[in-house]
């Protein structure tokens, strides 16, 4: 056996042991029920897709009050219809849907290897590897049946093949899953332009004769992005009238807030060192240091380092550089033009803090041009080990994981007291709920969303995240104006503790609450500690029946 097989098998081991650690995390710290609102979304239109042929979903809030299925103009379609793919192997949507973020996470290690091996080296492959494996932000959504990583995935994906492919072939294929990966999420627009500026980099860098190859190779991958993002574009202007219809409230958080709070979630996902970061983004000296280190290292970087950079480490740099300030961007622009309902935090930070740590390393490896300084040399040990410290400590001892389960129990009980007369399909039941998304997934049903009751104290913790004409005082607030949204539709209204501001102190029901809304035509099937379930039935119809 020769050395250099001795290596890889040594290479592939350590891989192999970097997924089983991702898997014994996925085993042991995967909540009994790892879905959102945003997956509901995804797997609802997945279902309709996959017995209809539709991707219509159930609308999120109150309105449209006449329409039970909608067309999805927040998220694009591409996730739901790989899930309907793969479910059409006979595997339920659900397990679909926190299947292939499972997936994504135990092979995230051996892409990113192979994506950047030729670049850095084996050694530093392998470091960042492990580091974006176990990145808090990895951890954290790995266990969620959304996007987050397995668009993280796909952009790994798409970037290795830009920079290892040698045939046009696997430049179109690069573009085909940059497509894809647009279809999936809005927000990478960013790799879509960061491939696009790369090739121009390329171009700009290389010698005159090479530039040919570089245009084609450049023509190609636009060329397979075109194949899924034009069919896409097209079908939002004919169904939308925009190609991009994904719109939001106007946002209430402004740019330099929301550039701190990016600075801080990108540091803690890339270093796993969640004071560091803090300290960096919201103290005036840890902003000031870390913008005088930006620039200390960019100035060392051009003076020092960049000549002895091999030309495939720049090409490394390049767009994995480019890439994290493309996304960046999106990322701050958007939270500060829309209305997310959350602030920035790890889910729009770990698409990006793996090619931050890419072009790091790229800096700190040895490309064979220049003798090492033992200075140096100790300099990448402190950095690597540090980086190692923070986060094998924030996979084994971060609280995040320890109460990933305390919601559980209140969200069983939610869905064991309202399934009776939520999971009903009847063709006019208006269905409203604060625990929507779990009988949306649970039995598909199509149950609304309603606004946060904003007078309770953990109502009130919302309104940083919501626009000022959203939210409810009162429950009585929020059952008035369910009443007006249905127009002459029957209704079937379900309250439970523990989501948007209803919490167990505002249950039961009042007398005098209660008393009040008998008058205005609703029927309370159930008042009590554990949910309110009223019924208001269609304006010239019969009583539905469930009491």
């Amino acid at each position: 056996m020769t050395w250099q097989l001795r290596a890889l098998l040594h290479q592939l081991l350590i891989l192999s042991a970097i997924s089983l650690l991702v898997m014994v995390h996925l085993h042991y710290r995967s909540p009994s029920f790892p879905f959102s609102p945003d997956s509901a979304s995804y797997i609802e239109q997945a279902r309709n897709f996959l017995e209809s042929g539709s991707l219509l979903i159930t609308p999120y809030g109150l309105a449209p009050g006449d329409q039970d299925q909608v067309e999805n103009r927040l998220f694009p379609i591409g996730f739901a219809v790989v899930l309907a793919a793969v479910s059409s192997f006979g595997i339920d949507v659900k397990d679909a849907a926190i299947g292939l973020a499972h997936f994504s996470a135990i092979t995230l290690p051996w892409l990113l290897f192979f994506s950047f091996r030729h670049s850095i080296g084996p050694i530093l492959a392998l470091l960042l590897a492990g580091l974006a494996a176990l990145s808090p932000g990895v951890l954290k959504h790995s266990l969620m049946g959304l996007t987050d990583v397995f668009g993280l995935w796909l952009a790994v994906a798409v970037i290795g093949l830009t920079l290892n492919s040698r045939s046009i072939s696997g430049f179109i294929f690069a573009g085909l899953l940059a497509g894809v990966a647009y279809a999936i999420r809005n927000a990478h627009l960013a790799l879509l332009v960061a491939i696009v500026l790369y090739f121009c980099y390329c171009w700009l860098s290389s010698a005159a004769g090479e530039r040919r190859a570089v245009l084609l190779q450049a023509v190609a991958a636009m060329f397979g992005m075109a194949v899924v993002v034009a069919p896409l574009l097209l079908r939002n202007i004919l169904m939308f009238g925009a190609p991009n219809p994904y719109l939001m409230g106007p946002s209430t958080i402004g740019f330099v807030e929301n550039l701190r709070t990016y600075i801080e979630a990108l540091l803690k996902d890339g270093t796993a060192c969640s004071d560091c970061a803090r300290y960096v983004a919201w103290s005036l000296p840890g902003l000031l240091g870390f913008g005088v280190l930006l620039i200390a290292a960019a100035y060392a970087i051009y003076k020092y380092r960049w000549s002895n950079v091999s030309t495939v480490g720049k090409k490394a740099f390049a767009i994995s550089t480019i890439y994290l300030a493309m996304g960046s961007c999106v990322v701050v622009a958007a939270r500060t033009r829309y209305q997310w309902g959350e602030l920035i935090n790890l889910r729009h930070t770990l698409q990006y803090s793996p090619f931050l740590l890419a072009g790091l390393f790229v800096l700190m490896a040895n490309h064979g041009r220049a003798r090492v300084r033992s200075g140096w040399m100790i300099a990448k040990l402190l950095i690597s080990v540090c980086l190692v410290l923070f986060h094998v400590n924030y996979a084994v001892f971060s609280e995040s994981f320890r109460n990933s389960d305390n919601d559980f129990s209140t969200l069983e009980q939610a869905f064991a007291t309202g399934k009776t007369y939520l999971c009903d399909k009847q063709a006019d039941a208006y269905l409203v709920s604060n625990w929507a998304h779990v009988f949306r997934i649970e039995c598909g049903g199509r149950v609304r969303q309603t606004e946060a009751i904003t007078g309770a104290a953990a109502g009130s913790e919302m309104r940083a995240f919501m626009s000022a004409s959203d939210g409810y005082v009162s429950l009585v607030d929020a059952i008035n104006d369910i009443q007006q949204q249905a127009a002459s539709r029957s209704i079937r209204v379900g309250f439970f503790p523990g989501r948007f501001g209803v919490e167990p102190e505002n249950l039961p029901l009042s007398a005098m609450d209660e008393q009040h809304i008998v008058d205005k035509g609703w029927h309370v099937l159930r008042n009590d500690q554990q949910g309110l379930i009223l019924e208001y039935p269609k304006i010239g119809g019969q009583q539905m029946g469930l009491q």
